[in-house]
């Protein structure tokens, strides 16, 4: 006999268990009944991509998008109220480091501040001087060449109690959680609806489906026919011991857009660091084009232990330390690997109603999952359940996977069947 739940969520990440315990919160019925059900191919908050960072910050290009941050970042603030479960995040803040070529770059985050100012988003430039104050004057400034802006709100936490956490707010809101369970395919009622999941331990009823699944989702789903454009890009992340009297305890966040690089403080002594999402269109036409996320092959080809870091990759890092941090000297390598950022082709999320299938949903971060899991799995349960959305000038249109078949996205779709070896593109740096 098929299990049978209001809502199955496929992906057991960061957005899929903060879906789960909305609904279930706003379902449940103090009952012994579990309404939700999270499907999890391995383990729970074992994603490869999500073995980095642990950075909450709002800034954004995308107003929308940065006022779902904000509410993000206040609802990690108080996450009991949310999920059950006590979690303390460090509030560091954030300095963020732009080319200050007196042009177009700088006219383009002096933009940013003015539209972030308008929507009450704290992010303002600042002088050397309170750098130097926020950093112990840990870091190399050159106001010449480089303007700074201050994100007070930013936080950080440490993706291992996250990760504990999920386990424990999964429990005590009464979610089923069935590990190691993949899904095969689907039984549809009807074209445009799914009736059950298929799994390799049996068939699964569900009225509503959450698609959570990251960079497996175009494999997940195409059986059926749902198209789904995320991939996934490789990462390098290095962690680096250095002297606990330079480095101050309070170190904020350094998204630095010079060296394209975050770096922020970890365990205790060491400096973290990884780059941000390659932007260029020939990098993530790249990334469709190879399409390695086979349902056999996914596991193998973006299994990190497959990787190993090379001299080259390891030195890029040390050399990136040497011109951010010329006062950390000596410092010590302390181990890197491989990890993954989900993308789409404009590196932004997807979020809402499948546009031909009525009762599944979609909740794909695009590399930027777990800053806004809270709010996304808030607004992933009001939709499913036809409640309304409390949020100012809320509109999904900008994130809904129907952006990706109008007519301007062809270009894009033409550059990834296209060869490889005859893209010309500029590189883009931007926020």
């Amino acid at each position: 006999m098929s299990e049978k739940y209001h809502t199955v969520v496929i992906g057991g990440g960061c957005l899929g268990v903060a879906t789960a315990i909305s609904l279930s919160k706003k379902l449940n019925n103090n009952s012994n009944n579990s309404s939700v059900c999270i499907l999890e191919k391995s383990v729970l908050a074992g994603g490869i991509s999500s073995r980095h960072s642990g950075i909450i910050r709002s800034a954004n290009a995308s107003i929308q998008a940065a006022s779902f941050a904000e509410q993000a970042n206040e609802m990690w603030r108080n996450i009991k109220d949310h999920w059950g479960i006590d979690l303390f995040p460090e509030t560091p803040g954030a300095i963020w480091i732009a080319r200050n070529d007196k042009k177009e770059a700088a006219k383009t985050w002096r933009d940013l501040e003015k539209n972030l100012k308008k929507n009450h988003i704290d992010f303002y430039q600042i002088k050397s001087k309170e750098i130097k104050s926020l950093t112990n004057d840990f870091i190399r400034i050159n106001e010449e060449q480089e303007i700074y802006f201050h994100e007070p709100n930013a936080m950080l936490f440490d993706p291992i109690k996250v990760r504990n956490a999920m386990y424990n707010a999964v429990e005590i809101n009464n979610i089923k959680l069935k590990e190691n369970t993949r899904v095969t395919g689907f039984e549809l009622q009807t074209s445009d609806k799914i009736k059950r999941i298929k799994t390799n331990h049996g068939t699964i009823f569900a009225e509503n489906i959450v698609n959570a699944a990251g960079g497996w989702s175009p494999q997940i789903f195409d059986s059926i026919n749902v198209k789904i454009p995320v991939s996934l890009q490789p990462v390098y992340v290095s962690n680096w011991l250095v002297s606990k009297r330079k480095l101050p305890k309070d170190f904020p966040i350094i998204a630095d857009y010079i060296n394209l690089s975050y770096f922020r403080s970890w365990k205790d002594g060491e400096l973290h660091i990884h780059q941000p999402r390659d932007r260029s269109p020939a990098s993530i036409a790249r990334s469709f084009a190879e399409e390695p996320t086979s349902m056999k092959g996914a596991d193998v080809f973006f299994d990190s232990s497959n990787y190993t870091a090379s001299y080259a990759e390891t030195n890029k890092y040390a050399e990136m330390i040497r011109d951010r941090f010329p006062y950390a000297n000596p410092y010590v390598f302390n181990g890197g690997y491989l990890t993954f950022f989900d993308i789409t082709p404009d590196l932004k999320f997807i979020l809402g109603k499948d546009k031909d299938v009525s009762n599944l949903y979609h909740c794909l971060g695009a590399g930027q999952a777990f800053k806004y899991a809270p709010i996304f799995g808030d607004i992933l349960s009001n939709l499913i359940l036809k409640r309304k959305i409390k949020i100012n000038n809320f509109d999904l249109q900008e994130f809904s996977i129907k952006r990706f078949y109008k007519p301007e996205m062809k270009k894009f779709w033409n550059l990834v069947h296209g060869s490889q070896n005859t893209l010309r593109v500029r590189e883009q740096a931007t926020v």
